[in-house]
């Protein structure tokens, strides 16, 4: 684990808040005692040296992770160990380390089931259930949340309770059945407030919000949002600030209020930039891409439109790539470049049905009909057409629906 590591330095920064930064010192002096004899060793091999094995390919990270939480397990009490390990498990998985913090998380649920401490092995599902989520594995998800919501109700954990009902509310939001979404995340809401978890309220108002702007109702979107804005700001958490000025960015583009959607994105933009996040820079540069198409000013929308892809590559936001993929297919469709736009809304399908996302497939579907419809090619932009609204209807977005309903209108109308 290298030391100027960022990501291992926020890990170094919480395991010196359990077990004292003597440990930490201890580690890195382990390291370095283990490279010198190591050099010492490999250096002078000849052995080594004729098997055409370069030394410093074995002189990378020898002392592991691995060590440093062995390190922890014998310096702290279950409780405090089972802490560390979902607490570096979460910054693995903040960091986009899923594999790494996956096995984490296993060795919690490991932990909990040779101890017969039932609130670990609970713990354990709810982290690894959300990182299926993020892996857009649902099944994995869905099972291990559906066994940690059992647990935490036959424990009365209210808090854990709102956190589980929260993630399957997103893991339903991200495949578009949005009215079960919406059922989880009201039931989140409410566990919620039993407790004095204001930041977690904060974020089911959020993605409540989510919601109802998906389903045309802006304002009320809107009204969530600025309940849930102040709670973030009073808990500090600045990343969740970012989030919530995209999502009203979101909202007033749905109205067509181009200089407020503007200026929410600036905002979540400045917030993402202070916090060197790459996918919150990606999503706000995309959201200021829309807005530009829609202004017609397709040069604007282009440049950044690069941009927020090329963030969406580095931080393996998949799903957010996809809409990059649909936003510059119609970018290229309004410039004429019909082949090219093609095989961009193309790549948005594919990504979507890998995640089994089926609003973003509606909403990508329905751009193929409208540049099949510019191309004049009526019967394909028709089945474009219809797709879009297979889709819409599954996930109830009834404002969609009315919009494809009068495209294939349109196109009928026009072959009599």
């Amino acid at each position: 684990m290298r030391a100027d590591n960022k990501m291992n330095r926020e890990i170094f920064t919480f395991v010196s808040s359990y077990c004292g930064s003597r440990l930490i010192t201890r580690f890195l002096a382990d390291r370095k005692k283990l490279h010198s004899t190591e050099d010492r060793m490999l250096g002078k091999n000849s052995q080594l040296k004729k098997s055409g094995v370069r030394p410093d390919a074995l002189l990378e990270d020898r002392i592991s992770f691995d060590h440093l939480l062995t390190m922890c397990k014998y310096q702290l009490g279950k409780r405090g160990y089972v802490d560390v390990l979902l607490g570096i498990g979460n910054i693995l998985k903040t960091h986009g380390e899923l594999q790494r913090a996956r096995q984490t998380f296993d060795e919690v649920m490991t932990f909990g089931q040779s101890t017969e401490h039932s609130e670990f092995i609970a713990e354990a599902l709810l982290a690894r259930g959300e990182v299926y989520s993020r892996e857009g594995r649902w099944r994995e998800s869905n099972r291990d949340l559906a066994q940690s919501r059992v647990l935490f109700q036959k424990a009365r954990d209210f808090a854990s309770l709102a956190k589980v009902e929260n993630i399957l509310g997103t893991c339903y939001a991200e495949q578009g059945l949005l009215r079960r979404a919406n059922t989880y995340f009201s039931k989140a809401l409410q566990s919620a407030e039993r407790t004095s978890e204001k930041p977690l309220s904060a974020t089911i108002l959020m993605n409540l919000g989510i919601i109802r702007n998906i389903i045309g109702k802006c304002d009320e979107a809107l009204h969530h949002y600025r309940r849930a804005l102040p709670l973030f700001e009073l808990s500090g958490d600045m990343t969740r600030v970012a989030e919530i000025y995209h999502n009203m960015g979101m909202s007033y583009l749905s109205k067509g209020d181009y200089p407020a959607a503007i200026q929410e994105f600036d905002k979540s933009l400045e917030y993402s930039m202070k916090l060197q996040s790459p996918g919150l820079i990606a999503i706000s540069k995309l959201g200021k891409a829309t807005v530009h198409f829609r202004m017609a000013d397709l040069a604007l929308a282009l440049a950044y439109c690069n941009q927020a892809m090329d963030g969406c590559q580095k931080s393996d936001q998949r799903i957010a790539l996809a809409d990059a993929y649909k936003l510059k297919g119609m970018v290229l469709g309004a410039l004429k470049q019909y082949q090219l736009a093609e095989s961009h809304l193309y790549s948005s399908i594919r990504i979507n049905e890998q995640y089994g996302n089926l609003l973003n497939l509606g909403e990508t579907w329905y751009e193929l009909g409208v540049l099949k419809k510019s191309m004049r090619r009526k019967t394909e932009a028709t089945e474009a057409f219809r797709k879009a609204l297979e889709h819409f209807r599954k996930v109830g977005a009834a404002t969609e629906v009315q919009r494809t309903n009068g495209e294939m209108t349109a196109l009928q109308e026009k072959r009599k």
